[in-house]
């Protein structure tokens, strides 16, 4: 009679419910356990184990995910990575411009010019002798004098302004631009990039971890 083998589903069988072979094992966010057991139970349960311990080998598959808890962490997110499928193209670039300077400003100004006004007058005054005889009450006018004037006017300025400008200081600037470019660039068509997205779609990460675990821990005879 050909003695039985010992496989995972059999040792994991064993343990439960009490324990469990994965107990120890640490996956990243993203990864569901429940999903990988399974996984890894179909790809397995024909195969004899290396460790018939059950102990063992729970501090065997510890370690495995430690070793491998980079790798599975990388293809999570990478799976999880939002991007259009049909853009060879996406980036985020950010330019700094610095300037750093002075500035030195010195300047001087005149201003010359003169100014002139005239005029005249005219006028003319007027004198009045008066007497009162004897026997009267009123003045009566004896003679009268009459000068006639005339004045002329004349002005002249002239004048001059200097004035002078000067400033200085620091002229510093620093400007930030932004630019986000996408979109296909011409040189691989959409129908091929779609169907190299179709490729990437094939992936599967829980049966990727499932055949890593199996030639691990199996004796992957039939």
């Amino acid at each position: 009679m050909p003695q039985s083998k010992i496989t995972i589903i059999g040792l994991e069988t064993f343990l439960n419910p009490d324990h469990s072979l994965f107990e120890e094992l640490s996956l990243p966010s993203g990864i569901d356990l429940d999903t990988l057991k399974g996984a890894i139970f179909l790809r397995c349960q024909e195969f004899e184990v290396l460790y018939s311990d059950p102990n063992f080998m729970i501090q065997a598959i510890k370690v495995w995910g430690m070793k491998n808890y980079w790798t599975f962490d990388r293809w999570i997110k990478l799976i999880n990575k939002e991007y259009d499928p049909l853009f060879n193209k996406d980036y985020h670039e950010v330019i700094t411009d610095t300037h750093a300077g002075n500035f030195q400003r010195a300047g001087t100004g005149n201003n010359y010019g003169n100014s002139s006004d005239s005029g005249s007058s005219t006028g003319q005054d007027v004198n009045t002798h008066s007497e009162r005889a004897s026997n009267e009450s009123n003045l009566v006018d004896i003679e009268k004098d009459a000068d006639a004037t005339s004045v002329a006017t004349s002005n002249s300025n002239q004048y001059a302004n200097t004035s002078s400008d000067s400033a200085s200081g620091n002229d510093n600037y620093t400007n930030n631009h932004s630019l986000h470019g996408y979109g296909n660039i011409g040189i691989t068509s959409a129908q091929e990039l779609f169907m190299k997205e179709v490729n990437v779609a094939k992936f599967n990460m829980y049966e990727h971890i499932a055949d890593l675990f199996c030639s691990e821990f199996c004796i992957m005879v039939y």
